[in-house]
């Protein structure tokens, strides 16, 4: 190298670490390097090790500032990049790919924060399919943006602007990346690049096969969170067995075996065993139990590591109500046993309840948990209640005289739409929330409006009920989750964490945790005690909408506006598969009793079985597309193999899918009018 070239060389990285200077703000250290310009700048390239973010080196922050004001430029690298990856080998393409929708998302937004609408547009028009599955919903919302002014009150936006976008890629196919980068001398993407994506490197390049999308997507998207802090959240400890049972339940339970006539009954020493066991607080720990006590074995009755104390919570004291819950309980799980002696469980039935005349104003439906009452929420702020036997509905006036039955009971007193309500497992109250950001309990004895609960100050999307019937979360658009007693009308925990609206809340089966779901496809877990979060889940590309757990508090299933239904491990915050196969929002999910079947059902009218547990290596089954008759099963391309089957309905978006104790599905659903239907 001639010494002209070394003297241009060092006067390129005197003016680059400059620039690096001067946009961090380093002022005085700007000064002084511009005083002495002799040092020596390293302009080494380092990638981090394994398992944590890397960074484009410093020395390359540095971009030509007549490429920035280029119209084209944004156009023509990212056009370059999209051609790339395209043509990159298979086993890095799609690890490649996932850099492509934020580059394209911040390039976007620099051209209209310039002022170069029409460019903008030009590059939104031309690469929008290189975005689209699964980032269809951020490209429609950002296609809304069209000025700077614009950019300052979109909520998506601004997440882009203060958030990093977390990518996961091997360690071969970043150095590809960079490499592609550095000599094409794309400057602005490498600018973006650095800036606002975060890449977390694995030690390992992919293996000979594709990776799948669940290994893409997971730990993926925008979030605060860097991944060594997010790492740290998912390694908390955490008690997700069943609740240890009080031991006034256990003597009840003893006592009603010893008094009732059940010797006659198959697998009798079976349910004894279960009852002694301490821990075996439901049907969950005892269908836990049940593969051991089928072998003989005895039940241990030391509570393991993972057990919470029923004191981390307090619980309200057994009833001699609750004694009879847990006889059905124990019922249920005999039929269990007989079923599995008899080689599984078989598919379930599947039962759907479709509401007519509802105009388009049915907005939620909820059962009770014996699945009697029905309770549905409407645009026009009231809730209606129905009873599934066919009884007729009487409620009592404040004279304690009954008044005349009815088909369904009407409860007014929300001041705004109804978007949720739970029934209690005794069926003495309900709860709903509802736009005029309350909550209410209502009694399903007198149909009247008991206690209101005010503390959210925007829309509550969503209310669950614990199984004790004591506590209560909300969901809300001011994008937080609160918990609640029924006899307290101000709030015991505020869950702050979701950078978007929280849409969804669910109580894990032992009451010591709750799972939110939120706009920004993230989902948490938060420890009720602590009021922190133990388990940020990433993966899904746009709201979740449905969450449910498994009866043994292991496994928790969320759903939204992607499309897919995914499976999580709870222990360690793993994403386990995500199963694929609607045609639109999911709206609810459910397992059965056993954890060896899902369902789930959403805006595109059907219900999908899983069988969660099924080899996802295996090939997917020949699926013919869609349009199967309605109430037959049909199947779709390109699903999921742990699809069982895809049932139709007419003309019925479901808004919620159940599991009763004896393997049937409930799926509950507003019958659109033809015109609804159309759009």
């Amino acid at each position: 190298m001639s010494n002209t070239d070394g003297s241009q060389g060092s006067a390129d990285a005197d003016r680059v670490v400059m620039a690096y200077l001067r946009e961090r703000g380093y002022k005085n250290a700007e000064a002084a390097l511009n005083a002495d310009t002799k040092g020596a700048v390293s302009n080494g390239s380092q990638i981090h090790s394994q398992n944590i973010e890397a960074s484009i080196p410093d020395f390359l922050l540095f971009y030509s500032e007549t490429e920035a004001n280029n119209p084209n430029a944004y156009q023509h690298s990212y056009a370059r990049l999209c051609r790339w990856v395209k043509d990159s080998l298979e086993k890095y393409r799609g690890e490649l790919s996932a850099v492509l929708f934020p580059l394209f998302a911040h390039a976007y937004l620099d051209l209209v924060a310039r002022s170069m609408q029409d460019q903008a547009r030009q590059l939104l028009e031309t690469h929008k399919k290189e975005t689209t599955n699964p980032n269809t919903a951020e490209t429609m919302r950002l296609a809304s943006i069209a000025t700077p002014d614009q950019i300052q009150s979109n909520e998506l936006a601004q997440r882009f602007l203060t958030n990093r976008y977390t990518v996961r890629m091997s360690r071969y196919a970043f150095e590809l990346l960079l490499a592609f980068l550095q000599d094409n001398k794309f400057m602005l993407l490498t600018r973006l690049l650095n800036r606002h994506v975060a890449i977390r490197v694995d030690a390992e390049t992919p293996s000979t096969s594709a990776a799948t999308s669940s290994e893409i997507q997971e730990k993926t998207g925008l979030s605060s969170l860097t991944p060594t802090t997010l790492d740290a959240l998912n390694t908390q400890p955490v008690q997700l067995a069943p609740l240890p049972q009080d031991p006034w339940m256990v003597q009840e339970l003893d006592f009603y075996l010893r008094d009732d006539k059940i010797d006659a009954e198959p697998f009798r020493d079976e349910l004894k065993k279960l009852i002694k066991r301490e821990s075996a607080s439901s049907a969950s720990a005892a269908a836990e139990s049940m593969e051991g006590l089928t072998n003989g074995e005895e039940v241990s009755t030391v509570l393991k590591g993972d057990t919470p104390s029923r004191e981390t919570v307090p619980q309200p004291p057994p009833k001699f109500t609750d004694v009879k819950k847990e006889v059905q309980a124990l019922r249920d799980v005999r039929e269990q046993l007989l079923r599995s002696s008899k080689g599984g469980m078989a598919d379930p039935s599947i039962s759907c309840f479709t509401f007519h005349n509802t105009y388009d104003t049915l907005t939620c439906l909820t059962t009770s948990p014996d699945h009697s009452l029905v309770c549905g929420g409407f645009s026009e702020s009231y809730l209606k209640v129905w009873s599934l036997k066919g009884d007729k509905l009487r409620g009592f006036k404040l004279n304690a005289n009954k008044v005349e039955g009815s088909d369904s009971k009407r409860l007014v007193g929300h001041a705004g739409p109804v978007y949720a309500a739970r029934i209690s497992s005794d069926k003495k109250f309900a709860i709903s929330c509802s736009e005029d950001a309350t909550v209410r309990l209502w009694s399903l004895d007198s149909y009247s409006n008991l206690a209101v609960y005010k503390g959210h100050n925007f829309p509550i999307w969503d209310v669950d009920l614990a199984s004790n019937d004591v506590y209560f979360a909300t969901s809300s658009f001011d994008g937080t989750s609160r918990l609640w007693r029924t006899d307290m009308i101000n709030p015991l925990r505020i869950f702050v964490g979701h950078e978007s609206d929280v849409d969804c809340v669910k109580f894990h089966p032992n009451c010591n945790y709750v799972a939110t779901g939120g706009s920004d496809g993230e989902v948490r877990l938060w420890n009720i005690q602590k009021g922190n979060t133990v388990r940020v889940m990433r993966s899904h590309t746009g709201p979740v909408m449905a969450l449910a757990f498994s009866e043994d508090g292991k496994t928790l299933a969320s759903a939204g506006e992607d499309k897919t239904v995914k499976l999580w491990d709870l222990n360690s915050g793993r994403l386990i598969k995500s199963l694929i196969g609607h045609g639109d929002t999911v709206y609810s999910v459910a397992f059965n009793g056993a954890g060896t079947q899902l369902v789930s059902g959403g805006a595109d009218q059907s219900v999908i079985v899983w069988n969660p547990n099924a080899d996802a290596n295996e090939p997917g089954m020949v699926l013919k597309p869609g349009g199967a008759a309605f109430g037959r099963p049909g199947r779709e391309k390109n699903a999921s193999p742990e699809m069982v089957g895809k049932f139709y309905t007419k003309r019925t978006p479901i808004f919620n899918v159940e599991y009763t104790r004896s393997n049937v599905v409930l799926a509950y659903g507003p019958f659109l009018g033809a015109a609804a239907a159309a759009v």
